[in-house]
């Protein structure tokens, strides 16, 4: 009876244990995006790590290269910035040595601090641009403002940020609408280079 046992088992524990060593033997699949987001014991980085902000820059920077590759095709504004900087007198953010975000006394939170309210500084020109470029200002805009609320979790000590006056911003728009369409191109390629800076530096700040 044994005997019998024995030879009449054996072929299945023997297939039973087949299909265990062969399950083991390929890696689990990994989830979809789609599939983890409400799934509390995924191991995918938080929206706020180094990684998700890079991609967010990376965006932005895409869409202000596309926007300089269709404006500035022999466009000479975009060769002559330097001097439509003085003629138009743009107000445009700019960082200085005490902001703390150059290499040199480098200091992370003084420096974030410093590109949040920058980056909000942008939000008025970006508004400028939508007269233009409205799908992709548009979305430049929505990912700056993205772009801010990522950076404010990272400060460790946040201070009450300066926001730029409505009243004002009214009537910086009302200015560089009243420009001429020479110098209108120009404030276009100014802001964008400016941009461009501004977010160059922001990917230092996470990365340092």
């Amino acid at each position: 009876m044994n005997s019998l046992s024995t030879n009449t088992f054996s072929p299945v524990a023997f297939s039973l244990g087949l299909l265990l060593v062969m399950a083991t033997a390929f890696p689990t699949p990994v989830p979809r995006e789609e599939d983890s987001k409400d799934d509390p014991t995924s191991n995918r980085p938080p929206l706020t790590s180094s990684e998700q902000i890079e991609k967010l820059i990376k965006s932005i920077l895409l869409e202000i290269s596309d926007m300089k590759n269709k404006m500035c095709d022999n466009h000479e504004s975009c060769k002559n910035s330097k001097e439509a900087l003085t003629e138009n007198n743009l107000n445009l953010p700019k960082l200085a040595r005490k902001d703390g975000c150059f290499h040199s006394g480098f200091n992370q939170e003084t420096c974030l601090i410093r590109l949040t309210t920058g980056l909000l500084e942008f939000q008025v020109y970006l508004e400028y641009l939508q007269n233009t470029y409205e799908e992709h200002a548009k979305a430049m805009q929505m990912r700056t403002k993205a772009l801010v609320k990522i950076l404010r979790q990272k400060i460790k000590n946040p201070v009450e940020e300066t926001t730029p006056d409505p009243t004002t911003n009214t009537g910086l728009l009302e200015k560089m609408h009243a420009q001429n369409e020479w110098l209108k191109t120009t404030t276009i390629h100014l802001i964008l280079r400016s941009l461009e800076d501004f977010l160059q530096f922001t990917q230092r700040a996470i990365r340092m």
